[in-house]
């Protein structure tokens, strides 16, 4: 996991409430852990290409944690250039003022998503993030995109994986 460190801070750190539902409220806690969608999110190979996709996009930094904690992980090898890439652009980037936010607030577990700023945010604050987005905005984007139409490919595998994943005591759903 620690050749994906930085991506891990960023999109499932800062992204944590995403698996409060699971019982986890940091990073440690995932640790040699695989996380499975709820059962009813399971049957992605079922269902119509856009609900597929957004499912996918909803439940990503499960799907991104998974992939870097899971060396069995269905298209791995597949799924693991998108992330390099990612992981080439935080640090190449991590002084930008949005990425060392997220890294910062994904490194504290404090759930932080650029594109959903906190109503609470202050103003000075909130414009800061709106002025540099750019750079999180395209590296993030095609992250998402690549990462969406991998994981959409490999549906049936994904489902399977997870029903596997069930039976292991190492996992939670």
């Amino acid at each position: 996991m620690l050749d994906f460190q930085l991506t891990h801070i960023a999109l499932v750190g800062a992204r944590i409430a995403a698996f409060h539902e699971y019982g986890f409220y940091s990073r440690n806690d995932l640790a040699m852990r695989r996380v499975a969608p709820r059962e009813e999110d399971v049957s992605i190979d079922n269902l119509s290409e856009q609900t597929r996709d957004a499912l996918l996009k909803a439940q990503l930094p499960i799907w991104i944690h998974n992939i870097i904690a899971d060396p069995s992980f269905p298209a791995r090898d597949r799924l693991l250039m998108p992330l390099r890439r990612f992981e080439g652009e935080l640090h190449d980037s991590r002084n930008d003022e949005v990425i060392s936010m997220v890294l910062s607030c994904g490194f504290k577990n404090h759930s932080f998503d650029p594109f959903d700023l906190p109503s609470a945010m202050p103003m000075r604050q909130r414009c800061a993030v709106v002025v540099h987005i750019g750079v999180w905005q395209a590296a993030y984007r095609k992250l998402e995109t690549d990462l969406v139409t991998i994981l959409a490919s490999r549906a049936p595998s994904l489902a399977s994986w997870c029903h596997a994943a069930r039976l292991d005591h190492r996992v939670f759903h």
